[in-house]
């Protein structure tokens, strides 16, 4: 009888734990939903004139990624395809954190649109274009110090970098906020002084692990997150 409360108690706990609240203020204009299969980036940092605010929502929760999953669904059922956390670095911030349940605010915005080329503009342009410039590839290099110090403006871009894979690394908790929890986190040598970390998509893993044990090269399409310890650029491999 004594083990069957207990159980029932653990059990309620845990419910009681995995629940999350949520409020969601407009601030901005309404969109169409999106798809649930959707994407919705998760970005520290953003340029404001690149996207339109479309509300705050608080999310309360234990979790980090669920506060996340949270904040991209509310994101696409308010038709947003960007969450942007609130830091919380203050000490006050912090304790709670390690006491257990918390509200965080997210930001949902939506990437601005661009203007449409008008088709017979778009097609005169085509006719002009050199052959040569058609072929040109979709993706540059990047240099460590864009990526360490110009990573806002860069971030949505792809770019294209030889690496060696070093290791995998173990997230940090400040890392789950970009809601990659799925991905694998590698350490990579970036170039000769400095180094990277890079989020694996799952199916890159096998890859990836081939590439540490030979200390192989291999060029690594990416996009920019942000900067982990003011040092470490952050990137996600993108899937090809």
């Amino acid at each position: 009888m004594a083990l069957q409360k207990y159980a029932i108690f653990t059990l309620t706990a845990l419910l009681m734990i995995s629940c999350t609240s949520v409020e969601f203020v407009k601030t901005g204009e309404e969109y169409p939903a999106l798809n649930e299969s959707d994407e919705v980036q998760v970005l520290l940092t953003i340029d404001k004139n690149q996207y339109d605010e479309i509300g705050i929502a608080d999310i309360g929760g234990v979790s980090l990624p669920v506060r996340i999953e949270k904040a991209k669904q509310i994101a696409r059922s308010k038709g947003g395809n960007v969450v942007v956390p609130v830091t919380m670095c203050t000490e006050e911030t912090q304790k709670r954190m390690r006491s257990g349940y918390i509200i965080q605010s997210f930001y949902i915005l939506k990437t601005k649109a661009v203007a449409a080329i008008p088709k017979e503009t778009a097609q005169s342009k085509q006719i002009t274009i050199p052959v040569e410039e058609e072929f040109m590839a979709e993706k540059q290099a990047a240099t460590f110090t864009q990526l360490l110090q110009q990573y806002p403006a860069l971030q949505g871009q792809p770019f294209t970098n030889s690496m060696v894979p070093l290791r995998f690394y173990k997230i940090p908790p400040s890392l789950l906020v970009y809601g990659l929890s799925e991905y694998k986190l590698c350490l990579m040598q970036f170039d000769a002084d400095n180094t990277v970390l890079v989020f694996i998509p799952q199916e890159k893993i096998t890859i990836i692990k081939k590439s540490i044990d030979n200390r192989n090269t291999i060029p690594v399409d990416f996009t920019p997150l942000g900067v982990y310890k003011g040092k470490y650029p952050v990137l996600k491999m993108l899937s090809e």
